[in-house]
């Protein structure tokens, strides 16, 4: 068990090393190649742009990468605060605000991109592009009564002889390479369309698809009994050993796949393939206003190395789980093995699909001056059976031919705080850019929901000739 939780803990770390809201300033940054990456119809403003980790020197200052943290509930100052009175040097737990806090579903996401190569060439009437990324995401959904039965107890809900509802419970990990080729183009005097075909190469991926997960406990016995119809899911470099005895349930880490573990290979695993699209479409409608709007990640993985899938359904009787708190291991141990025993999981090594989180972006531009433009973006990502949206507005300008710089407020997550900024920068050849849609978050952790930034540096050549008109401000 304790390599288990070594192996978990390993993933974590690079997620962190790698130092989780959507590029929603980025959205109308058209200096930035990277913005293609939200709406592939956008115009580009070089013939040529070349970026990534792999080119030598330009890859890595700043290095290409895209961090993002969200949380649609809580901050840190939901739970914990400065104290007042004869407490105002503490720091006081307030669970009452905690939970008043809560959302029916708790999503917490984390999201890390590193763009080893991009490239983008305009080829008379059209742009293609090509790239090449490394995305790690991470996600779990608790749900409310998750919460409620940690802090207190299951004795509300007995009294009232309902049962607690975890059936929102969700844990997803995963890790893939993507492959993106794309195009964009003018289909009409002031229609501009794009696209992107994407070919995934999964490296690893754990995930739950709970239907039903509900405890009740009777009033008058006590008994406490879990229905479920639940799945686990796990394509892994290493797998499992998963056997049930007539006393006892085996499940441990396979030893063989651990000690074959080898990093290259799992870099380079091909047999994890999927695949996705991104479509997108920009229209002029008059001289002042330009409407766009694009659909991302449209796809799926399909999982193929070291396929287990743990399925649970039916009845369960739960008589509590012993913790030895002056042992971790062992009490990592007795957890694993009695939720195994309570709900005596069926392997199924067969292979399984899974859906990217996909988002839809609709939103205007409005060109109140040749240097400053006002847009407005919607956006909303389906996850989990969840739709999260989104709202911003933003003041845009391309200050010079070689700086630009925008500002972004947005509702998101629940939140109303999130004011964003963009930067983008070209000296000769060299072109660098930082973004992120949360910058006070940056600079309050403590009452943050969102926090992400993305930043990088792009070789770009051959500038687009400007059409002078007192619409264009670039």
């Amino acid at each position: 068990m304790k390599k288990i939780v070594t192996i978990i803990a390993s993933f974590f770390i690079v997620c962190n090393f790698s130092y989780s809201q959507q590029g929603l300033t980025l959205y109308n940054m058209d200096r930035v190649l990277q913005s293609s990456f939200i709406n592939p119809s956008i115009e580009v403003q070089h013939d040529f742009h070349l970026g990534g980790l792999i080119v030598p020197v330009f890859g890595q200052l700043p290095p290409p990468m895209y961090i993002n943290y969200a949380n649609n509930s809580f901050h840190y100052n939901s739970l914990f605060h400065m104290g007042t009175g004869n407490k105002a040097d503490s720091l006081v737990l307030n669970l009452p605000k905690f939970m008043n806090s809560l959302r029916n579903t708790t999503h917490i996401r984390y999201d890390t991109h590193f763009e080893l190569l991009n490239l983008g060439i305009r080829l008379d009437k059209f742009f293609l592009s090509v790239a090449l990324t490394e995305k790690i995401k991470f996600g779990v959904s608790l749900p409310y009564d998750l919460f409620e039965f940690v802090v207190n107890g299951n004795k509300p809900y007995m009294d009232q002889d309902i049962p607690h509802d975890f059936s929102s419970l969700n844990v997803n990990f995963t890790h893939y390479r993507e492959f993106a080729v794309g195009f964009s183009t003018a289909a009409a005097s002031k229609l501009n369309i794009g696209g992107r075909a994407k070919v995934l190469f999964g490296q690893a991926n754990f995930t739950t698809e709970i239907k039903t997960l509900t405890l009740h406990t009777d009033p008058e016995s006590y008994h406490m009994t879990f229905n479920a119809d639940m799945a686990i899911r796990a394509s892994l470099p290493v797998f499992f050993d998963y056997e049930i005895h007539e006393d006892s349930i085996q499940f441990d880490i396979n030893q063989a796949s651990l000690d074959d573990f080898n990093p290259l290979n799992y870099a380079l695993n091909m047999k994890n393939v999927g695949l996705a699209f991104d479509l997108g479409a920009s229209y002029k409608l008059n001289n002042k206003i330009d409407l766009f709007a694009s659909f991302t990640d449209l796809g799926m993985i399909s999982w193929n190395t070291n396929p287990q899938n743990f399925i649970s359904k039916g009845n369960f009787l739960f008589r509590g789980i012993e913790i030895d708190v002056f042992n971790d291991e062992e009490s990592a141990d007795n957890f694993v093995d009695s939720l195994m025993n309570i709900f005596l999981f069926e392997l199924q090594e067969n292979s399984y699909l899974t859906f990217l989180p996909s988002s839809l972006y609709a939103g205007g531009m409005y060109k109140f001056h040749d240097k400053l433009h006002f847009g407005a973006l919607y956006r909303a990502e389906f996850y989990r059976k969840t739709l999260l949206p989104s709202i911003t507005l933003s003041v845009n300008s391309n200050l010079t031919n070689w700086f630009s710089a925008h500002a972004s407020y947005t509702i998101a997550n629940n939140y109303g705080g999130n004011v964003g900024l963009g930067l983008s920068m070209r000296l000769g050849f060299v072109s660098t850019y930082f973004v992120t849609d949360n910058l006070i978050g940056m600079i309050f952790p403590q009452k943050m929901r969102n926090l992400n930034w993305r930043m990088g540096c792009n070789l770009v050549f051959g500038r687009k000739k400007e059409i002078k008109s007192s619409a264009s401000y670039r």
